[in-house]
């Protein structure tokens, strides 16, 4: 049992738990922001804190309460602290009207908001008194300063905030200094008696110490940057004298001359500097408390962490370590994308060896055939036909055979190579030699082409492969085309800081405007809801699902690597189902999902049916799925396989092709076709055919790639067919009508349950009548919760 003790400590550990420190640290400044005083009467900083202040309704009104405290807390309630808390509350009154209405605060409406409730309050306080033209432009002057300080001091509120781990900008570095520079004219100051020195005083050593830091983090520009604001900032709130401007940037410059000496190094050279500030612009006068607290600040710096506590972060240090790992993973995406286009390249090099004639010679059948159409052109018409083609038909060849040999060996036969016996049996023996010799001749020559062809393909499967080599060598150093989305690395990182997670290197890969992989090294704890609590920081920063591809635990390195992707809204599930005309079918398919994330379905039918055809469409589908998973472009696939189909061979094979590619991200589907049947896109009782006019691939040089694009919902199918299913030489059954009336009547969401049942029925609608290869595909669209 749980005592009442153990109960309160526990209620007390849960409410620590849900408040949010840094809410309450920015509203606690809007105190000693409301505390600060410019030019002796003015209290414009603290009202522009309050109004930079709008990120949630807990800033917005615990900003504008902790303001108002801080104005009473200077003294005496006057008129003049009367007039800048009635600003203060008539900005809350805006805002609870903004929030009334349901209206967003941003930068932009809050500057106006708070320059009107300035000019508003201003402007009754004078006509309450008494308005001169002077009083009416200072009103103005203020009500424009106080809109130029909110601009400038949200951009510091927004760093802190959420709790930001990366470097600043300009603009961040500038509104920084000014919320420093405030918060130090508004704090309370004490002092310690040191010999020597007399009074230093601790606001002046934590100057020192913030400059000292800034130039040994972001260097000599930023150290200027922010001593020159931070300095103005305490001279216009009467802090220090208007000299104290230049000795203090003149310590930071030549501080930051020496930034390459290192910590010890910077503190002697500012301090350095420190001195000849004051003997330039002081009148030779040293200041030994500001001397004093230079010393303190130097001691102080050397015993804080080189980090600065986590300061550094926001300028940049270490950054140089950090990239030099940045650019080796990188390094690794490259070569991996690389690899994949070699490989695309090497499998178009093993295809053409495969497919190419592979022996050039004279067969039995081509030396027979060369005697016949000899014998056809000579002896058709002659008397002795019957004597020499049938009764002896063996010396005739046998004669023809010589003659062969002897022109093989020769290059040509003359009358006195004929053998003696054919020369007196035959009475045209000369014109059937030299008929024989210029057949044998042409069909040389023929040869020498098609030796020629096999060279020509020889050749560019070498080509292929040493493009695929030359990529392979390239890959460890060539520079990526791809985008890395820094913004979105930044978000990342700051989310997951704010989950507890800290990382060691974070890349957003972008392709073509879209995210499509995102890669994290985090350090490893050993907690077991890492994951968990990754994926939630990045779908906060990002806005968007993510999924977890890969991921590996380095125990002993201390770090863990995940590899993302963003969550698709479609998935796709596919079925087909084959009937061969013969003993193999000469259609191929494929259905595979690419890593563009594109679904790729695809049908190829080669010329006739059997062993022939099928390798035909076989090497077409290989071709077609290594291009597209190498990230080709679809034309440029579609057109690199045909002309390898082209170069193949002589004979005149060919395939249709039959492409569709889904969009898994949004749904669109983009239909491919050469000289492919008609496809049909089933959603709900309707049924839409796909059609296009084109030749097959293979036929032409140039190819006609004939597409359309179709919006895809959940539940639609997709179904793909060759010609066997639709096409015959007499449409007396009018299958296309019959088909969709098969499709209909199924009323099933079974890709492969379909495809089997149309198949069934389009046989037995046939009734064994089939004269080509049937295939189907069907793929069904669904989407992701």
């Amino acid at each position: 049992m749980i005592n009442t003790e153990e109960k309160k400590k526990i209620a007390v550990s849960e409410l620590l738990k849900g408040i949010n420190w840094m809410t309450v640290m920015l509203c606690c400044m809007a105190f000693f922001m409301g505390r600060i005083q410019l030019f002796g009467g003015f209290y414009t900083l603290g009202i522009a804190y309050v109004g930079a202040m709008y990120l949630n309704k807990q800033t917005r009104r615990w900003g504008a309460v902790l303001g108002i405290l801080g104005l009473l807390s200077v003294g005496k309630l006057d008129t003049i602290l009367v007039r800048y808390i009635l600003i203060l509350l008539l900005l809350m009154g805006f805002r609870m009207g903004m929030q009334f209405f349901g209206s967003e605060c941003n930068t932009k409406n809050q500057t106006v908001l708070t320059g009107l409730s300035t000019f508003i309050i201003s402007l009754m306080s004078l006509l309450i008194g008494q308005a001169t033209i002077y009083s009416m432009a200072v009103c103005l002057l203020e009500t424009a300063v106080a809109m130029g300080l909110v601009t400038i001091l949200a951009y510091s509120i927004q760093v802190l905030d959420k709790k930001r781990t990366t470097p600043l900008t300009q603009n961040e570095m500038a509104s920084m200094s000014f919320l420093i520079a405030g918060l130090l004219g508004g704090m309370m100051d004490f002092y310690m008696i040191v010999p020597f020195f007399e009074r230093v005083y601790f606001k002046d050593v934590f100057i020192f110490i913030l400059i000292l830091s800034v130039i040994f983090l972001g260097g000599m520009s930023s150290g200027i940057i922010m001593t020159l604001i931070i300095s103005t900032v305490l001279v216009v709130i009467g802090y220090m004298p208007t000299q104290f401007v230049a000795i203090y940037l003149f310590a930071a410059l030549i501080g930051g001359l020496f930034y390459f000496l290192d910590r010890v190094g910077i503190v002697f050279a500012a301090g350095l500097g420190l001195l000849l500030g004051f003997a330039l612009f002081n009148q030779r006068v040293i200041d030994l408390p500001i001397v004093g607290a230079y010393v303190g600040a130097v001691v102080m710096s050397l015993c804080i962490p080189r980090n600065y506590f986590g300061l550094g972060d926001w300028f940049g240090y270490g950054i140089d370590v950090d990239e030099e790992k940045h650019l080796i993973h990188v390094q690794t995406i490259i070569t991996e994308r690389l690899n994949h286009f070699s490989k695309a390249f090497n499998d178009l090099s093993k295809t053409f060896e495969r497919i190419s004639d592979k022996e050039v010679h004279f067969g039995q059948a081509d030396i027979q055939n060369m005697i016949e159409d000899t014998g056809e052109c000579i002896c058709q018409k002659c008397s002795m036909n019957h004597f020499c083609w049938q009764d002896y038909i063996k010396d005739t060849y046998a004669s023809s055979y010589d003659m062969l040999d002897t022109i093989e060996k020769k290059g040509c036969i003359t009358v006195a190579d004929i053998p003696v016996k054919f020369k007196n049996a035959c009475i045209n023996a000369e014109s059937f030699a030299f008929t024989l010799g210029f057949k044998m001749d042409l069909l040389k020559l023929k040869r020498q082409w098609q030796k020629r062809f096999v060279e020509t393909r020889g050749l560019i499967s070498q080509q292929f492969e040493a493009v695929s080599e030359s990529i392979e060598k390239l890959s460890s150093n060539i520079q990526s085309e791809f985008y890395f989305n820094k913004e979105d690395e930044r978000n990342i990182r700051e989310h997951l800081h704010m989950k507890g997670i800290r990382t060691k290197d974070i890349m957003v890969l972008e392709n073509n405007g879209r995210k499509e992989e995102i890669h994290i090294y985090v350090h490893y704890k050993g907690e077991m809801d890492l994951k968990e609590r990754l994926i939630q920081g990045i779908q906060e920063a990002l806005d968007l699902k993510v999924d977890v591809i890969k991921y590996e635990y380095h125990i002993e390195e201390k770090y863990c690597y995940f590899k993302l992707g963003i969550r698709k809204q479609f998935n796709i599930t596919a079925g087909a189902a084959v009937a061969a005309k013969g003993d193999i079918s000469g259609d191929v398919y494929s259905f595979m999902e690419l890593t563009s994330g594109k679904y790729l379905l695809a049908l190829a039918d080669g010329m006739g049916s059997g062993k022939l055809a099928n390798e035909e469409s076989t090497a077409t589908i290989e071709l077609l799925e290594s291009f597209m998973e190498s990230g080709f472009k679809n034309e440029v696939a579609v057109k690199m396989i045909n002309s390898a189909l082209v170069l193949k061979s002589d004979i005149d094979n060919f395939s249709t092709m039959d492409i569709t590619l889904v969009d898994e991200y949004t749904g669109i589907a983009e239909f491919l076709k050469l000289g492919a049947s008609t496809s049909f896109l089933v959603r709900d009782e309707e049924v839409t055919t796909i059609k296009a006019s084109s030749l097959p691939i293979g036929i032409l040089d140039r190819v006609d790639i004939v597409s359309c694009k179709k919006q895809l919902k959940d539940g639609d199918m997709v179904i793909m067919v060759t010609d066997g299913i639709l096409e015959s030489k007499n449409d007396f059954l009018n299958k296309e009508e019959t088909f969709k009336h098969f499709i209909r009547e199924a009323k099933s969401n079974n890709p492969q349950y379909l495809a089997s049942y149309l198949l069934e029925k389009t046989r037995n609608l046939l009734a064994g009548e089939e004269n080509d290869d049937m295939t189907i595909i069907v793929a069904r669209v669904w989407k992701q919760c």
